[in-house]
């Protein structure tokens, strides 16, 4: 290819992914900005000119999440191990176990995802359990990541079985007015 050929197709190349680029960012190279949600892949919902900073905008209804609240028996399976956790609204809250915590960053199609530390004797890790469709009892797994210093635990390798049971009734479901 000629050096005039390999010049236009990097500039072709550099224009393309600085606007892919800017797209990503929320403006593109006219100065519009793009309102998105974000599902499997970012969608453009509304372009509009506008110097204001972007605006997520979504047509859909936030994911429904159960009320997580009440107090729950924990048992380690393989451990035959049972303490007590006291969750709040959106499934963080702290448990009995060496002074542990549990902290909810996902929940979707009642797969509970979170972590949980325990500074009592210097652990953390995370979990993942599926709730019942009643939402009084849920099954799945812990595992660490970190235990002292060591640091470098892969994920979901060691660790064990959880049952979890809501020993308090599941609150109810409010209407909105």
């Amino acid at each position: 290819m000629s050096r005039i050929m390999l010049g236009f197709l990097f500039t072709v190349v550099t224009v393309h992914a600085n606007t892919a680029l800017d797209r990503v960012q929320g403006s593109d190279t006219t100065g519009y900005t793009i309102n998105r949600v974000q599902a499997q892949a970012w969608q453009v919902l509304e372009r509009r000119h506008t110097s204001s900073p972007q605006q997520l905008v979504s047509n859909e209804p936030l994911a429904s999440m159960p009320d997580l609240s009440g107090e729950w028996e924990i048992f380690e399976v393989e451990d035959n191990k049972r303490y007590k956790a006291t969750i709040d609204k959106a499934g963080n809250g702290p448990y009995s176990q060496q002074g542990g915590r549990f902290t909810t960053t996902k929940y979707a199609n009642r797969l509970w995802q979170g972590t949980w530390q325990q500074t009592g004797n210097d652990r953390e890790g995370g979990f993942e359990v599926l709730l019942t469709e009643d939402g009084t009892q849920a099954t799945g797994q812990w595992w660490y990541s970190r235990v002292g210093s060591q640091k470098n635990i892969p994920p979901r390798e060691h660790g064990g079985t959880y049952q979890w049971k809501r020993l308090t009734p599941v609150p109810a479901i409010r209407a909105i007015p």
